[in-house]
C-alpha cells in the first residue's frame, strides 16, 4: 500500500484502476496510483470498469513494490585496470548503443534491474569480481506492465 506519492510521477498515458473490491487492490499499482488524483486534475485515463478484471485473473495488475533503479556511470571504471575499463565500455557501448549509452551516463535515463544484472554480467565475462558502481540510486516505481 502506497501512503504517498507525487501524482506529477505517475505518466499522463497510465491507465488507472478505480475497483476498490479486487483482491489485489491494496498491492496494485494502478488502484494506489488512483487515490492521490489532485481534485483539480479534470481528467484521467481508466481501464473500463465493464470489464470484469479482478484478483489473480487481472491482466493489468502492476505491483506496487518500488524498483531500485541506478543512474549514471561516472564512477564504474574508475577502479579498474585500464584495459578492462576500454574493453567494459565498448561492450556496453555495442550493446546499448551510442545514444542510450550517453544518455544512461548523463542520467537522462536509469539502469534498470535488467540493465544492472547485464552490466554485472559484462563485468564478469571480462574477469572483473567488483559490483559496478553506479552514481545513485532511486527507488521508484515500474510505470510499465511486465
Amino acid at each position: 500500500m502506497i501512503n504517498e506519492l507525487d501524482y506529477n510521477s505517475v505518466p499522463k498515458n497510465f491507465g488507472l484502476c478505480l475497483n476498490a473490491q479486487c483482491k489485489r487492490a491494496d498491492k496494485c499499482l494502478r488502484y494506489q496510483a488512483s487515490k492521490f488524483i489532485p481534485e483539480d486534475t479534470l481528467y484521467v485515463r481508466v481501464l473500463n470498469p465493464n470489464r470484469k478484471l479482478t484478483g489473480k485473473k487481472c491482466t493489468e495488475f502492476i505491483d506496487d513494490t518500488p524498483v531500485k533503479y541506478a543512474y549514471g556511470w561516472s564512477k564504474m571504471f574508475d577502479k579498474l585496470v585500464h584495459e578492462d575499463a576500454v574493453a567494459i565500455k565498448n561492450d556496453l557501448l555495442y550493446s546499448f548503443g551510442k545514444n542510450m549509452f550517453y544518455r544512461l551516463k548523463r542520467h537522462e535515463r536509469s539502469f534498470t534491474p535488467q540493465a544492472q544484472d547485464f552490466v554485472r554480467k559484462v563485468f564478469k565475462r571480462h574477469g572483473v569480481t567488483s559490483e559496478p558502481e553506479y552514481d545513485l540510486y532511486k527507488h521508484e516505481y515500474n510505470w510499465k506492465k511486465d
